[in-house]
């Protein structure tokens, strides 16, 4: 079992997320702001991070991948978005990050990245 680590302003995706992530035998803790998520990566026992690229207290979206990025190294970080783009893909890439979900995104996308993340 792993702990989950969900940063997202929508109660409804953090809520259906941490259902999803605790049926599939894993811990989810989650955060409705980016400083609460920064907060809550400092717990080395959280070992994947799916975050929104906005949130109403985030920086601009390419400076709140790096901190993201940066601040959780060592561990897979999955970006989710309602509006993806080219160029938020190139960045996520630039600073390491190499899954990007759109919403709405499936069971199955998220039982794939559990597996990644923890097998």
């Amino acid at each position: 079992m792993g702990t989950v680590l969900i940063i997202d302003d929508e109660s409804v995706i953090r809520d259906y997320l941490a259902t999803l992530i605790r049926r599939l035998g894993h811990e989810p803790v989650t955060a409705a702001t980016a400083m609460a998520g920064l907060e809550k990566l400092a717990d080395p026992d959280c070992q994947l991070v799916i975050a929104d690229i906005f949130l109403p207290d985030s920086p601009p979206p390419e400076i709140w991948i790096q901190q993201l990025a940066q601040t959780a190294a060592g561990r897979m970080v999955v970006l989710i978005s309602g509006a993806p783009s080219q160029e938020l893909n190139e960045c996520a890439t630039a600073s390491g990050i190499t899954t990007f979900l759109s919403k709405p995104f499936e069971l199955t996308f998220i039982r794939r990245i559990l597996q990644t993340a923890f097998n």
